[in-house]
C-alpha cells in the first residue's frame, strides 16, 4: 500500500475548490447518492448529539447533521474546503485544520457521533487503521462512527470506459492493491474491497459494523429522475437501498456504519452484518 501523503491531499483539494460542493448535482446518480447519504444521517443523528465530521469538505454533511439538531465540529486539512464549510455550513460549534489521522488535540470520548463520509480514509493508504482507531478514540462508548471509503468493484464498473484505456498491466497493479497512483488519474486514493473495510472496523474493536453501497442502480448519464418527494422517488430511493445492502461493494463509495462498544474491552470481530 502506497504511503499517506497529506501535503498531496491538501493541495488537491485546495486545488478542487468548488468543485467539491457540485459534486452532488452533477449527474441524476450523484443526486440519488446524496439523498440515500441524508437518509442515513437521519436514521442516526439526534438533536443534542456531539458529532466530529472528518473530511468535512464545504460542510456537505455537517450542515444536515446541525439541521437534525447536532453539535458539529469540522475538520479538514484543505484550508479552502474548510473556509467553504465555514460559509455553508455556519454555526458549527469549531472549524479546525487538520488529518483525521492525527485527532491528538480532542479528548478520548469526546463526541457522540464521528463521521469520515466521502472517502477521506481512502486517502490515509498505510495510515488508515491508524486513523479509525483515532476515530475509535475520540467516540464515546456507545457511541456511533460512520464513514464511506471508494470501493474498487464499483469504482471499475462506474469509471469503465477511462480504466479500459489504461495500460493493462497497470490496470492489474491497480486492481491487485487497490492503489491509484497519481499518474493515472491525477486523484491518488486507495479503492477498498468490502472485506477489507470490514476487517480494519473490526480489528480496531468496533462492533455491530454495517455495510451497504452509495447507490448504484440510478446510470450516471441518460435519466430523468422522479421529482424528489414524489411517489416515484420514495420508491426509487427505497429500491436502491435495498439494492446497497444486498450489494456493498456496488457502488462508487462503501458506507460503513459501527458503535463503539459500551465496555472498550469488549471486542466481538465476527459482528459485521450488510444492512442499513
Amino acid at each position: 500500500m502506497m504511503r499517506f501523503d497529506p501535503e498531496y491531499v491538501q493541495s488537491w483539494y485546495d486545488e478542487y475548490g468548488d468543485r467539491e460542493s457540485q459534486r452532488w448535482s452533477k449527474s441524476p446518480a450523484a443526486r440519488m447518492q446524496y439523498e440515500i447519504y441524508i437518509h442515513h444521517l437521519r436514521q442516526r443523528v439526534s438533536p443534542g448529539d456531539r458529532l466530529l465530521d472528518c473530511g468535512c469538505g464545504p460542510g456537505t454533511y455537517a450542515r444536515i447533521a446541525m439541521e437534525l439538531g447536532a453539535r458539529v465540529t469540522c475538520l479538514d486539512l484543505s484550508s479552502v474546503q474548510l473556509a467553504a464549510c465555514r460559509e455553508s455550513a455556519a454555526g458549527a460549534d469549531d472549524y479546525v485544520l487538520g488529518t483525521i489521522t492525527d485527532l491528538s488535540r480532542f479528548a478520548d470520548a469526546s463526541f457522540d457521533i464521528c463521521l469520515a463520509l466521502g472517502g477521506p480514509l481512502s486517502y490515509c493508504f498505510d495510515q488508515v487503521g491508524h486513523a479509525i482507531r483515532e476515530l475509535f478514540r475520540v467516540t464515546r462508548p456507545g457511541g456511533v462512527l460512520g464513514v464511506s471509503v471508494m470501493s474498487l468493484h464499483g469504482s471499475l464498473h462506474h469509471h469503465l470506459r477511462g480504466v479500459l484505456a489504461v495500460p493493462l498491466e497497470t490496470n492489474r497493479r491497480i486492481v491487485a492493491s487497490g492503489d491509484l497512483p497519481r499518474e493515472v488519474s491525477g486523484n491518488e486514493c486507495h479503492m477498498f474491497r468490502v472485506d477489507e473495510l470490514a476487517a480494519l472496523l473490526t480489528d480496531a474493536g468496533l462492533v455491530d459494523v454495517e455495510l451497504s453501497a452509495s447507490g448504484f442502480l440510478v446510470p450516471a448519464e441518460g435519466l430523468d429522475l422522479p421529482e424528489i418527494g414524489s411517489a416515484e422517488w420514495e420508491w426509487l430511493l427505497e429500491a436502491e437501498l435495498a439494492a446497497s445492502v444486498e450489494s456493498p461493494g456496488a457502488g462508487t463509495h462503501i458506507i460503513a456504519w459501527a458503535k463503539v462498544p459500551a465496555s472498550r474491552e469488549t471486542i466481538h470481530a465476527d459482528s459485521v452484518e450488510t444492512k442499513r
